[in-house]
């Protein structure tokens, strides 16, 4: 107790038994202290803040070596040491995708990656399921339009088991009837469900119209070829392409080459085939001029804006310098395409671009969803900016951020087993050295303003750019003229109608 209430305790006490006595001499005042002074406090000065020290330059990343050698048969491995966890991935890749699909299947390169998964000649869907799990392992396939991608990881313990699971996978699928017949059913399903939306149907017009016959424009499957595709057509294109010289094994993990080399041996060993003959594609369309192709959807509140030009093949030297180039255009949320659409006009919640990653030419695109009583502004906006970039070289600070958010965001790429098996296939399928990603880092940095305006202005046309907007044509459709002749198509494709430019041209970058 405070020595306040004391006081005041014993003052009422000694007050209550004078009273009690029947005394009449008052009680003792109570006595209440004076509060102790606080200690002085000295001042404290604070030194004036030191801005930290500027960071060094970026340095480029010792990435692991890579152990090659080929089995007999042709089969090569790549093998890739990194003990920092006891586990390994497996990825064998097959070079052949949706290029080789037959012109009246599409898909069905994709349907045989999918049917992979689904039992094999000695495993059931479910016994297989089972055998993956039982190894603590997981299993993907996936098909691109060149490659088709198996990938298996495991403790690196069980390397023996699942590269033999992988080789029965891979060389052994069932293709079961009851099987297919349910993946029939659930690619149906989604396909309705993707021509629904906006962004699919964009895609579809745009590589539909800026492929021709390439089968780059075979974007995906379609309700007709699902339906005619037999477990014969699956069976024939397997046993076509499934060979060891049309393909290349990545392992990366806990695991020695040797190690690999041996369960290699083992699994693969007895594969034999002839590579597919080398197809010769045909040219891609030219355009001298820019065309608009409207997919009209009536009542839409918004429009869904695609644009974009054949880009440039992967390997091409020219792809650095462009990426640093799309960097500043939309690579980002910091690019100006962001800022310019979003930020200052309030256009959309966000616009892009980007450049696609293919042995062959892969498309330059553009994109944005935006109001529809905006879809005019928008398009200015964006050809402002596509004039920008290949008319002036990118500013200093630009530049610098461009290089600096593309190099520092590597390393993010190189931090797990998965992710290394993925560059490592990266670079035999586009052809690139085996010391490619050590000097990533520098390549990027070393881009000049010069050398990023030229790439742009090689592989970025605006004046020959196919415009795709998904929208409501009735409110559109005219003001889209000022951008080149419209073609307005429903949402399977069909033309609905031609209207002409205005007059003149399109307005000038």
């Amino acid at each position: 107790m405070s020595p306040r209430f004391v006081l005041l305790a014993s003052a009422l006490s000694g007050g209550l038994a004078f009273v009690a006595c029947g005394g009449t001499t008052p009680p003792p005042p109570v006595v209440v202290p004076e509060p102790e002074p606080e200690p002085a406090t000295e001042e404290v000065v604070q030194a004036p803040r030191e801005a930290p020290p500027e960071s060094g330059p970026a340095r480029d990343i010792a990435f692991p070596p890579i152990e090659r050698v080929s089995l007999a048969n042709g089969l090569e491995l790549n093998t890739v040491r990194s003990a920092q966890l006891p586990v390994v991935y497996l990825r064998l890749v097959v070079r052949s995708g949706a290029e080789t699909d037959p012109a009246n299947l599409p898909g069905l390169a994709s349907l045989v990656a999918d049917m992979l998964k689904e039992g094999t000649t000695r495993r059931s869907s479910a016994a297989l399921a089972e055998a993956v799990e039982f190894l603590g392992a997981d299993l993907w396939t996936s098909a691109d339009e060149e490659n088709v991608h198996l990938v298996f990881r495991a403790l690196s313990d069980h390397l023996d088991e699942a590269m033999t699971l992988l080789a029965e996978v891979a060389l052994q699928p069932a293709f079961a009837q009851g099987e297919l017949d349910k993946l029939r059913r659930r690619e149906l399903d989604r396909l309705s469900l993707q021509t629904k939306q906006p962004n699919y149907l964009a895609r579809r017009a745009l590589y539909q119209r800026l492929y021709g016959d390439h089968p780059y424009s075979r974007m995906d499957t379609n309700p007709a070829a699902l339906r005619a595709i037999k477990r014969t057509d699956l069976q024939r294109w397997h046993r076509a392409h499934f060979v060891p010289g049309n393909a290349f094994l990545v392992a990366v993990g806990d695991v020695t080459p040797e190690r690999v080399q041996q369960a290699a041996e083992r699994a693969f060993g007895r594969w034999r085939g002839n590579a597919p003959a080398v197809r010769e594609l045909p040219a891609l369309p030219e355009r001298a001029r820019r065309e608009v192709v409207l997919v009209d959807r009536p009542g839409a509140v918004q429009s869904v804006i695609l644009l974009g030009n054949p880009g440039i093949a992967r390997r091409d030297e020219a792809w650095v310098p462009l990426m640093v180039a799309n960097q500043v255009l939309g690579g980002s949320a910091a690019s100006r395409l962001f800022m310019d659409l979003r930020e200052r006009r309030s256009l959309t919640y966000g616009a892009y671009s980007q450049v696609g990653e293919r042995v062959g030419v892969a498309p330059f695109v553009a994109w944005a969803a935006v109001r529809t009583e905006v879809t005019a502004e928008a398009m200015n906006a964006f050809f402002e900016n596509l004039g920008a970039i290949v008319t002036a070289e990118p500013s200093a600070p630009e530049l610098r951020n461009a290089q600096r958010y593309l190099s520092d965001s590597f390393p993010l790429q190189i931090d797990t087993p998965g992710k290394i098996s993925g560059l490592v296939a990266d670079l035999r399928i586009f052809g690139l050295p085996d010391d490619y990603w050590e000097s990533y880092r520098t390549s990027i940095r070393e881009v000049t303003p010069a050398e990023a305006l030229a790439a742009a202005q090689r592989h970025i046309r605006p004046a020959e750019m196919l415009v795709v907007v998904v929208g409501d044509a009735a409110q559109i459709a005219s003001e889209l003229r000022a951008w080149g002749p419209v073609v307005v198509v429903d949402e399977t494709g069909a033309e609905k109608q031609r209207l002409g430019p205005l007059d003149g041209d399109a307005p000038a970058e």
